[in-house]
C-alpha cells in the first residue's frame, strides 16, 4: 500500500516532467536542479555533448520532446566557464509582446505604404528587444568580472568597457539615433521600389494609350496619363516588394556589422572567447518575421562572428529558415523517435527508446521518492516494469512532456487513492490526454484569428486525418469478415491491429500539421513490396483506443512486413484527397487563373509563376463543407491564439489558477498570461480576476462558457 507521502513524491515526480520550457525545477533552499534530473535522449549524454559543440546548432523536435530542457542544462554549464557568455531568449515571448507593444515611428509614415507599414515596425521592434537583450547580458557579465577585477584593469579600462556598453546600447535602443540612419535607408528603398513598380506598370501597359513617353534632364521618362490609375495587381507587387526589402533595410538599420564588432572588443576586455545565444521557442514567430530575424540577426551574426559567437537554437520541424547560413556549417540534432534513432537498425531503435523511458521516469522517481520504480506499477507474472514502459513509450512516441501528462493523470486516477498503476490505468490516461490536449487544436484553429486560407488549410487536415481513420477501421473490417485472407492477418482476426500506414516520402508534407500536433508520428522507413521507399507513420495511441483500434503490430518475424502490405499503402488516398482538395491559382486579382493540382511539378519548374501574367501563384486549399462551418461563426468572437489556450486551459482546470501555473500550461511568460488576461477580463468578460489575494487568481468567466464551450 502507498503511504500519503508516497503519493506526494509520484505527483512530484510526474509534475516535474509535465512542465513547460523555463518552469524550472528547483529544490527547497531554491536551488536548481537540472543538473540532477537531467535526461539524456540517448546514452552516455550524447545529445548534450553533440550540443556542448561550439558550432551554431538546431535542435529540432515537436512540441514537449525536450528542446527547453536541453537548453538549461547546456546554460547551466555554461554559466560555470568564465570564458563563456551564454544568452538565454525566449523568442515567443519577445515577439508576442512586441506585437502588441511596438512603437508607432510618426517619422516612417508616408515613406512605408500604411498597408505593411504595422509589419515593418513589429519587426523592427522584434530584432531590436533581440539585440536589447544581448546587451543586456553583456551588461551583467561585464558588472560581475568588474566587480571581480577592478583593481587590476584600473579605473580607465573599467570605464573604457561601461562606455563600451553604454554606447552600443544607445545605437541598438535609441529611436532618435537609429532615425538619422533609417530615414536615409527607408528613402533610398522608397527610390527603388517607386522606379521598379513604375518601370513594371509601363511595360505591363505599353500597348494602351494611357503612356507618356519622354525624355528629360535625367533620362527617359514614363509616365501614366490623367485618367488612369493603379491596380489591385500594382498595390500586391507594391507590398510585396516592400516585404522583401525589409531584412536589407533592418539589416543597415541596425549597423549589424558594426554591432559584431564592438560585442567582440567587449568580450574580450571580459576575457570571454564565446558568447553562446539561447534562441528558444524560435518556430513560435511567424513565419515572414523568422525569415528576416535570421537575414538580419542570426545569419549576419554567425557568419561575420569569426566563430566568437554561436547560437543554439530550439525550433519545430520545417519550421526552419537558414538564409545565408551554410547548412554544412552548422550541426543539426533531431529528437523526435524515427529522425534520433534512424541511424540504428528497428530492434536497437526500440531498445534505446525504452532505455529512454526508463532513464526518464526512474530518475525522477530516484530523486523525489523513497520508493523505487516498480513500487508505483503493479508489476505481477503478467506485467513486468519493462512491459510498463513499452506502453509508456507507444502512448508517448518518447515525448517527456506527454510520459508526464500520463503519469499526473495516472496519479489521479490510481496512485493518488493508494492503487498502483495499470496498463488500462495508461491507457486511459492515452486517451484523456488525446481528448483534452490534442483533439483542442482543430477547436482552437476555428475560432482563432488566423486568415480564411489558413484556417481552410489547417482544418483540412481534420478531413484528412478522418479519411485516414476510416480506411483503417474499414481495413479492420475487412480482416475481422475474413474479405482479406492473407496469412499476416490471421495472428488475431477478431481484434487485428491497425494503427499504422505507409506512403511516399514526397507526401509528407501534406500531414506535418497532424504530426506537429501529434496526431500522427512517423514510425519508420521501409522498402515495399515492389521496392520502393515509403514512410511508415502511425497514428496517435490515444486516438486508436477512441476509435477501438489496436495499435502496432503481431509479435515475431513474420510479421516483419506486416505495415508494408498493400491495404495499409495511402498513396491512392492522398492523390484523390489532393486532387479533390487543393488548387493552384494566380494571386494577381486581375488574372486570378487556376489550375489543376496536378499541374504543380510544371509550375515549380517555371518557379511558380502565372503563365499567363508571370505573377506568383499559390497552392490553395479549397472545401465548401469547411467554408460554410466557418460563414456560420460570429467573427466578432475570434481571438489571437494565446487568448484561446488561455481560455481553453482555464475551462480544462475547472479551478482558479494562478499566472505562473497557466505559464507553466501554455508555454509562455506570466507577464503575458497577466496581460492577455486583463484583456480579455476587462475588454470581453471571458475570464474573471480574483484580487482578493495577494497574486491574482484566474477562472473561466459564465460568459466563455456559454459563448464558446457550451457544446463540449
Amino acid at each position: 500500500m502507498l503511504t500519503e507521502n508516497n503519493r506526494d513524491e509520484f505527483y512530484k515526480a510526474a509534475d516535474s516532467l509535465k512542465r513547460f520550457k523555463r518552469a524550472e525545477i528547483k529544490d527547497a533552499q531554491e536551488r536548481s536542479l537540472i543538473d540532477t534530473l537531467y535526461t539524456d535522449l540517448l546514452p552516455e549524454n550524447q545529445v548534450y555533448k553533440m550540443m556542448l559543440s561550439d558550432n551554431t546548432t538546431f535542435l529540432v523536435g515537436r512540441k514537449g520532446t525536450g528542446k527547453s530542457t536541453i537548453i538549461l542544462r547546456l546554460e547551466s554549464e555554461y554559466r560555470k566557464r568564465s570564458d563563456y557568455l551564454p544568452c538565454y531568449i525566449d523568442t515567443k515571448t519577445v515577439f508576442e509582446s512586441t506585437k502588441s507593444n511596438y512603437q508607432n515611428l510618426d517619422y516612417l509614415k508616408g515613406r512605408i505604404p500604411d498597408e505593411i507599414l504595422g509589419k515593418y515596425l513589429v519587426e523592427r521592434s522584434f530584432i531590436q528587444n533581440i539585440l536589447k537583450s544581448i546587451v543586456k547580458e553583456l551588461d551583467v557579465k561585464a558588472e560581475s568580472y568588474l566587480s571581480k577585477f577592478a583593481k587590476i584593469l584600473g579605473v580607465s579600462k573599467a570605464d573604457k568597457v561601461k562606455d563600451a556598453i553604454g554606447i552600443l546600447r544607445n545605437k541598438i535602443d535609441n529611436n532618435e539615433h537609429l532615425k538619422s540612419i533609417e530615414l536615409p535607408v527607408i528613402n533610398e528603398y522608397v527610390t527603388t521600389i517607386s522606379g521598379t513598380d513604375e518601370l513594371e506598370t509601363a511595360m505591363s501597359n505599353s500597348h494602351s494609350n494611357n503612356l507618356n513617353i519622354g525624355l528629360n534632364s535625367k533620362g527617359p521618362s514614363i509616365g501614366v496619363k490623367e485618367g488612369s490609375s493603379s491596380t489591385k495587381s500594382d498595390k500586391a507587387k507594391q507590398i510585396e516588394s516592400w516585404e522583401k526589402q525589409f531584412s536589407g533595410a533592418l539589416l543597415k538599420v541596425f549597423q549589424i556589422k558594426d554591432v559584431i564588432d564592438e560585442v567582440r572588443e567587449i568580450l574580450a576586455i571580459l576575457k570571454v572567447k564565446k558568447l553562446v545565444i539561447f534562441l528558444d521557442d524560435f518556430s513560435e514567430v511567424d513565419e515572414i518575421t523568422i525569415k528576416n530575424f535570421v537575414n538580419v540577426v542570426l545569419a549576419p551574426l554567425n557568419n561575420w562572428g569569426d566563430e566568437f559567437i554561436c547560437f543554439k537554437v530550439a525550433a519545430y520541424p520545417n519550421r526552419i529558415h537558414f538564409g545565408d547560413i551554410d547548412k554544412g556549417k552548422v550541426d543539426i540534432i533531431d529528437l523526435d523517435f524515427y529522425n534520433l534513432y534512424s541511424n540504428y537498425d528497428k530492434n536497437t531503435m526500440e531498445s534505446l527508446s525504452l532505455d529512454f523511458t526508463r532513464r526518464l521516469i526512474s530518475t525522477r522517481i530516484k530523486y523525489f521518492s523513497t520508493q523505487t520504480i516498480g513500487d508505483f506499477f503493479d508489476v505481477n507474472s503478467a506485467s513486468t516494469v519493462d512491459d510498463y514502459m513499452e506502453l509508456l513509450f507507444k502512448s508517448s512516441m518518447n515525448v517527456p512532456r506527454i510520459i508526464g501528462y500520463i503519469l499526473f493523470y495516472c496519479h489521479q486516477t490510481h496512485i493518488s487513492i493508494g492503487k498502483k498503476i495499470t496498463k488500462s490505468a495508461i491507457e486511459s490516461a492515452a486517451q484523456k490526454y488525446y481528448e483534452k490536449v490534442i483533439s483542442s487544436f482543430f477547436d482552437m484553429t476555428t475560432n482563432s484569428l488566423l486568415s480564411f486560407d489558413e484556417k481552410v488549410s489547417e482544418l483540412q487536415q481534420k478531413e484528412l486525418l478522418n479519411i485516414f481513420i476510416n480506411q483503417l477501421k474499414g481495413i479492420r473490417r475487412q480482416i475481422t469478415t475474413g474479405d482479406l485472407k492473407g496469412a499476416v492477418y490471421q495472428s488475431d482476426k477478431t481484434n487485428p491491429f491497425t494503427s499504422h500506414f505507409v506512403f511516399s516520402p514526397s507526401l509528407e508534407k501534406f500531414v506535418r500539421t497532424l504530426e506537429l500536433n501529434f496526431f500522427l508520428s512517423k514510425y519508420s522507413e521501409m522498402s515495399d513490396r515492389d521496392g520502393k521507399k515509403v514512410s511508415v507513420y502511425c497514428l496517435n495511441y490515444g486516438l486508436t483506443l477512441l476509435e477501438n483500434m489496436r495499435w502496432g503490430k503481431p509479435v515475431g518475424n513474420d510479421y516483419r512486413k506486416y505495415f508494408i502490405a498493400r491495404p495499409f499503402s495511402f498513396d491512392g488516398i492522398f492523390e484523390d484527397f489532393l486532387r479533390k482538395s487543393k488548387h493552384i491559382q494566380c494571386i494577381n486579382p486581375e488574372c486570378h487563373k487556376s489550375y489543376p493540382y496536378d499541374q504543380l511539378p510544371f509550375l515549380e519548374f517555371s518557379k511558380m509563376r502565372c503563365n499567363e501574367c508571370q505573377c506568383e501563384v499559390k497552392v490553395k486549399s479549397v472545401s465548401e463543407g469547411i467554408k460554410e462551418e466557418l460563414d456560420k461563426i460570429d467573427k466578432t468572437k475570434l481571438l489571437p491564439p494565446i487568448e484561446l489556450g488561455l481560455m481553453h486551459e482555464l475551462n480544462s482546470s475547472n479551478k482558479k489558477m494562478y499566472a505562473r501555473d497557466l505559464s507553466e500550461e501554455l508555454d509562455i511568460s506570466s507577464q503575458l498570461i497577466a496581460s492577455r488576461a486583463k484583456k480579455l477580463d476587462e475588454d470581453k468578460g471571458l475570464v474573471n480576476r480574483d484580487r482578493s489575494g495577494s497574486l491574482i487568481k484566474y477562472s473561466i468567466s459564465d460568459k466563455a462558457l456559454l459563448e464558446y464551450f457550451h457544446s463540449n
